[in-house]
């Protein structure tokens, strides 16, 4: 049909996006974990304005976004979620605290850890290996385990 996007053009059109958010990301040095960090120990604000800047980016893509949807849902409505327990929550804020954890340890975010592995580094390769272990893993006992428990699928 006419007017409709075929999976190459969207899988172009992404790859070419995320050339270009990747080389911005590159150039920048940004890194979300990173601004926090040195904020807290060096009191350095220059890596926090980039959180503000993703915070700002983000609230605009969202309106944005939101104002093609044809949902009229709010973002409310998430909490009403079949399944959505305390105990759901509570598993997805310590994965949350686990997330940013781990992040710090590594020094940045997995994005910033993608640039540096893109770039060579050694130890942001070994991080993406066990960052993407842990996906694997999630995907596979985690989530088949959560689904079961909320009678989902």
């Amino acid at each position: 049909m006419e007017g409709e996007s075929t999976g190459l053009e969207i899988n172009v059109a992404t790859l070419i996006a995320g050339g270009i958010i990747g080389y911005l990301w590159q150039r920048s040095k940004a890194c979300s974990i990173s601004g926090y960090r040195d904020f807290y120990l060096f009191k350095d604000t220059y890596l926090l304005k980039t959180v503000l800047g993703m915070f700002v980016g983000a609230l605009i893509g969202f309106v944005v976004l939101k104002s093609f949807s044809p949902n009229e849902g709010n973002f409310l409505s998430l909490l009403n979620t079949p399944g959505l327990t305390l105990d759901t929550m509570l598993l997805i804020f310590i994965g949350g605290i686990g997330f940013g954890l781990f992040s710090v340890l590594a020094g940045g975010c997995p994005t910033k850890q993608h640039v540096a592995a893109a770039s060579g580094s050694k130890t942001s390769m070994l991080y993406l290996l066990g960052f993407y272990a842990g996906l694997i893993y999630f995907q596979v006992v985690i989530l088949a385990y959560l689904l079961s428990v909320l009678g989902v699928g």
